[in-house]
């Protein structure tokens, strides 16, 4: 099994950027104009899912295709993300799913928020932000210059909600989703450490 599954959508994603975070060892599955932005670097997707309704180019042979209907309860990405499940894959990244449409960013975020409760890794990136979830659990992030973090509760309220190696640090706080107390926060310890006890959190690195 290879490391991870990396689903490339058709949002925000130079080639540099796309060469720079993808590895030889990655299952890669296109969602709809995705394969535009692929087509793009010396790498080939393993698997095109999509209606697509936005692709330029045109879809390649010696690739299986995915063809998802138009009209549909699921996005293109959601359906790649779930293609990836059901070949075994436990760690997701999620790579063009920011950029032109808010609401498609917006539901890509509800997309990692449910990936992430469902018991699975995800991480979602463009080349300014990485978008982390966690779900009654903790995560770890190194100090880097010109960088900070934002937490949101997502959902409900997030319970016992500790942020420690900050300049602004928690301690047991609960944490409500209509509360922005968690926005843009600097890591002051050579790793900042965010936890929750019980609840869903989104924690948005950002590189100014």
């Amino acid at each position: 099994m290879n490391n991870r599954c990396v689903i490339v959508g058709g949002g925000d994603c130079s080639p540099g950027f796309l060469k720079s975070v993808l590895r030889g060892d990655d299952y890669i599955i296109c969602a709809d104009s995705g394969y535009d932005k692929l087509k793009e670097c010396d790498f080939s997707p393993s698997l095109i899912v999509g209606d697509f309704d936005s692709l330029v180019s045109d879809l390649p042979r010696n690739i299986p295709v995915l063809r998802l209907p138009v009209e549909k309860d699921v996005t293109d990405t959601e359906s790649a993300l779930n293609e990836g499940i059901k070949k075994g894959f436990t760690s997701f990244l999620i790579l063009g799913g920011t950029g032109g449409r808010f609401e498609h960013t917006y539901a890509n975020i509800i997309l990692l928020a449910q990936t992430c409760m469902r018991g699975y890794r995800c991480v979602m990136a463009d080349e300014k932000h990485n978008f982390y979830c966690i779900h009654n659990s903790r995560i770890e992030l190194a100090r880097r210059e010109s960088t900070q973090i934002s937490v949101f509760a997502f959902g409900e309220e997030a319970l016992n909600v500790s942020e420690t190696g900050f300049h602004y640090e928690l301690n047991g706080y609960n944490l409500s989703p209509f509360e922005l107390l968690g926005v843009s926060n600097d890591i002051t310890a050579e790793k900042g450490v965010i936890s929750v006890e019980k609840g869903t959190l989104i924690v948005i690195e950002t590189q100014l």
